[in-house]
């Protein structure tokens, strides 16, 4: 293995030790306030946004809806103890805003989330649709007098279902669906309630059924057009072919935007002119990073307006004048914002410190964006940004307890490898000596379409304040290191990324003194795949966890709901004899035998991202060949338990094994 190891993270110095506070624990995460979907008033002076806390006595999160005022920064809470608050939108006006809110609709069983209606001069939120299904996402039109809404079509099939005549046919769907995939459709209706008006049908979708991927909706500035996404199925194993539909709303005529065929995604018309942005890998390449192209009906595909920033974009939000477009993502080990104008000028924007994590529309009067924020001594609050210009304000501090904990510092680690310019996230412990050994952690990120960068990271800091390193390494396959480094992973699944590993490792072990008898690797999902694939192939390990892994690429196939979305990844299908040896060679079952490490092994029973199949293979295998082991399972649905008390008992598990092995 070829590698050229470069230390770029300052040689760590002595850090003076403090003792005068704590260190973080449990507690305090569970103190902790989330704040998300901040959104700008179209006068630029006010912001709403959810507020959300867990409570663990009845293990839920309840969130409320938030104002505040951006001059003054007094905060007031719009909502109280309301269920299933998502997706505050201000009207056009500023006079009201809508959300969506779980309520009770006449003939269904149980509660649906419907569109409701706050007037900001007093009241109290008034209910505007009444879908039976419920409603998976809407937009104001640019009038203010309309909703665009989506909402799942009645299941046609339901009195074959009470007549026990339920089997349904399988298709690009998992092993987990228990009935027939049912499309999702566009429709309109007053802002003031009514009757509503079905635009779109068909055996097509506006979105997937578990997992829900629902399409954004955009009303062209004349009010004469809604974009969305048109998905082939409801299933996401047939996702790839998605593309982006225009449609006439008062006569229903529905057109392509561009003539690609598929990976299409996030349209956004622009608030003037007739410009339309969306989403899409790079040069359709699905193993590309995820660019941003501009458009107008009719116009093709358009200009890859990020193609000078060469980073994958997460999220995006047009200039009020509809001629530049902010763009968001992970840019090296910091998340960047990039000021971008249709005629090619870019400017990245300068957040300081500050970890972009959300953001909304701009105001449409004053350009001014809102956004959560974090550093990585601090987690999310509300920020603002003036401009392109200005530089980022904190207008809360509902999480301010943290700063008064003595918490781990945090460091860039960069290194070269296979030809690769690569980086990585080191947390320290607390009072870090440069003079002692510390024992080192590994915790890898997932996707592996993501990126660890600088931000809050409330498990590496308690995984710090147990005494270790804590390294997140990006591996090719990330986001953060442009369209060659994330394809790079395509037909490379374990061993490529493996290697970017280890040479990370060779470079904390070159700038940081670690205990070489006392190291670990864990990490979910691909991270808990990474896991596998380095227990499976390096012996360095005194411990490892395996959150959800996806252990064997077959089962990932079969079995989970990705179906076709993985055959990009590989070129074809594993049932192909030209292909199937790869998919066996890149799936670390095949190298179980090989693997000492003592490992918990945990996921979810009802997890159909990564099958749990795949970790009883794993346990099966390494208790077999006496390994040390130990099999945890949720009996939850998803791909990771989204209530707070097993949320934190996933955490607690995991570093509790750690310590087991490494203290």
């Amino acid at each position: 293995m070829r590698l050229a190891i470069l230390a770029a993270a300052s040689i760590a110095a002595l850090f003076p030790v403090t003792t005068s506070a704590r260190t973080i624990d449990f507690s305090d995460i569970r103190r902790l306030t989330s704040l998300s979907s901040p959104q700008i008033s179209p006068d630029g002076k006010r912001i709403v946004f959810l507020r959300g806390h867990p409570d663990f006595v009845k293990d839920r999160s309840q969130s409320d809806l938030m104002l505040i005022d951006i001059k003054t920064k007094q905060v007031r809470q719009l909502t109280f103890d309301r269920r299933g608050l998502s997706s505050p939108r201000w009207s056009p006006d500023g006079s009201r805003i809508a959300f969506l809110m779980s309520t009770t609709v006449e003939g269904v069983s149980d509660p649906q989330e419907e569109v409701f209606v706050l007037p900001m001069n007093g009241g109290d939120p008034r209910p505007v649709t009444k879908a039976a299904q419920g409603i998976d996402g809407f937009a104001w039109s640019p009038s203010g007098s309309q909703f665009a809404f989506i909402t799942q079509d009645a299941n046609p099939y339901k009195k074959q279902v009470d007549a026990h005549l339920d089997a349904f046919e399988i298709g690009a769907n998992d092993y987990l669906h228990t009935e027939a995939a049912i499309p999702s459709h566009l429709w309109v209706i007053s802002s003031s309630g009514g009757t509503a008006k079905r635009l779109t049908s068909g055996s097509w979708s506006l979105g997937t059924v578990d997992p829900g991927a629902t399409s954004e909706l955009t009303w062209s500035p004349d009010g004469k057009q809604i974009a969305f996404v048109h998905f082939p199925t409801p299933l996401i194993g047939n996702s790839l072919g998605a593309v982006i539909d225009v449609i006439d709303v008062r006569s229903g005529k529905r057109t392509p935007l561009t003539g690609n065929s598929g990976l299409e995604g996030a349209p956004d018309f622009a608030p003037a002119g007739n410009a339309i942005s969306y989403a899409r890998n790079t040069n359709g390449d699905d193993t590309n990073g995820n660019a941003i192209y501009v458009t107008r009906p009719g116009g093709g595909s358009g200009k890859d307006i990020r193609a000078q920033i060469d980073r994958n974009i997460n999220g995006s939000a047009w200039d009020p004048s509809g001629k530049a477009l902010w763009l968001f993502g992970p840019d090296g080990p910091r998340t960047a914002a990039w000021y971008v104008t249709l005629n090619g000028a870019t400017k990245r924007v300068n957040l300081g410190n500050v970890a972009l994590s959300q953001t909304g529309q701009t105001a449409r009067k004053t350009g001014a964006l809102a956004f959560i924020g974090t550093t990585t001594g601090h987690p999310g609050e509300l920020y603002y940004l003036a401009s392109p210009a200005s530089q980022p304000v904190r207008l809360t501090n509902v999480n301010g307890f943290i700063t008064k904990l003595q918490l781990g510092r945090v460091a860039e680690v960069n290194w070269k490898n296979d030809g690769f310019s690569e980086d990585g996230v080191l947390t320290m412990p607390p009072g870090y000596n440069s003079q002692k050994a510390y024992p080192l952690v590994l915790v890898i990120h997932g996707g592996p379409q993501s990126a660890s960068t600088q931000a809050w990271n409330s498990q590496n800091q308690l995984f710090a304040a147990h005494g270790y390193l804590v390294f997140n390494p990006n591996y090719r396959g990330s986001t953060n290191l442009g369209d060659r480094y994330q394809h790079a992973i395509s037909r490379d699944a374990g061993a490529g990324p493996g290697r970017d590993v280890m040479a990370g490792i060779a470079t904390v072990e070159r700038s940081y003194k670690v205990d070489k008898s006392r190291i670990a690797v864990s990490g979910w999902s691909y991270g808990g795949y990474m896991t596998s694939w380095m227990t499976g192939h390096y012996n360095i390990w005194k411990a490892a966890v395996a959150g959800a892994a996806l252990n064997d690429w077959f089962d990932d196939y079969n079995v989970a709901f990705y179906v076709y979305t993985d055959v990009p990844w590989f070129g074809g299908s594993p049932w192909n004899p030209k292909y199937s040896a790869m998919w066996r060679a890149q799936s670390p079952i095949t190298y179980a035998q090989a693997i000492h490490a003592p490992t918990l092994i945990m996921g979810d029973i009802g997890d159909n991202n990564v099958t749990i199949t795949n970790s009883f293979k794993m346990y099966h295998a390494l208790k077999d060949n006496g390994v040390p082991v130990q099999f945890v399972a949720y009996p939850v649905h998803g791909h990771f338990p989204s209530d707070p008390v097993r949320s934190e008992d996933v955490t607690r598990r995991w570093l509790a094994w750690i310590d087991r092995y490494l203290r």
